[in-house]
């Protein structure tokens, strides 16, 4: 009989996951662009960025943070084997966090006409008419619905019955919410945005993770993931550090 998955290990895989993933967008993507063109980062948290100057490609660079950051952990998970199954989930879930986040904020801007990827489009191609903003939404669909498909694919590779692979999934999910929801707690500026974007964009944005891989359960177990008190450990130190960081936030405020 196979012993069962760790709970608490999957979920520390998660809370550092979405840090990464936070850190990709704001402090790579905004924050680096924002250095490289010489400017001066006034506020950067786990979900708010101003530079100054401000600049239509310091808008544009948080996205590709995660589209890079998404597209390197998606091909490392492919290759890397099974037997490091929590490397393996890692990866998985900074890919899996990174695509659904920017999908999901593609058709959100286009619909609202705001937000970075709206603004950066617009910079490029001028106004929008409607057909290029429901063009780019699509888009946005079609980017969260292959993330959700590979995203299945990559679960099962590991916990063929879909049943233990959702139950892996959603742990996974847990420990992001809850990282993502701490750092963005110990905000210093006023108002609950920063919450509230946090939010939208690391536990609503990846909600298929509750969800995914659909399918009949019964079948193979799969890989073990062990409890691994170096991972917990590490998790506690990331949202620690997550949260007197990106989520306190650096910057005047």
């Amino acid at each position: 009989m196979q012993a069962r998955n760790d709970t608490l290990t999957a979920a520390s895989i998660g809370a550092i996951a979405i840090s990464l993933v936070t850190a990709d967008h704001e402090a790579f993507g905004h924050g680096g662009a924002c250095l490289a063109l010489g400017g001066h980062i006034q506020i950067l948290t786990s979900s708010i960025f101003r530079c100054d100057p401000q600049s239509d490609w310091i808008a544009g660079a948080g996205p590709l943070g995660n589209f890079v950051g998404g597209a390197i952990a998606a091909i490392l998970a492919r290759v890397a084997p099974l037997r490091l199954v929590g490397l393996k989930l890692f990866l998985t879930a900074v890919a899996a966090m990174s695509f659904f986040w920017e999908g999901a904020y593609l058709v959100d801007a286009m619909l609202t006409r705001n937000g970075d990827l709206f603004f950066f489009t617009t910079f490029l191609f001028g106004i929008l008419a409607l057909w290029q903003r429901l063009s780019f939404a699509a888009a946005g669909v079609v980017i969260y619905v292959v993330t959700i498909r590979l995203a299945s694919r990559a679960f099962l590779t590991m916990w063929p019955d879909a049943a233990v692979a959702r139950g892996v999934a959603r742990s996974v999910w847990l420990g992001a919410t809850f990282a993502a929801v701490v750092a963005a707690l110990f905000y210093k500026g006023p108002g609950w945005a920063d919450l509230r974007d946090a939010v939208l964009e690391s536990s609503v944005a990846s909600v298929p993770l509750l969800f995914i891989p659909r399918g009949p359960s019964g079948g193979e177990a799969g890989v073990t993931l062990a409890r691994n008190p170096f991972v917990i450990g590490a998790a506690i130190a990331t949202v620690v550090i997550f949260a007197a960081t990106l989520g306190r936030g650096v910057g005047a405020l």
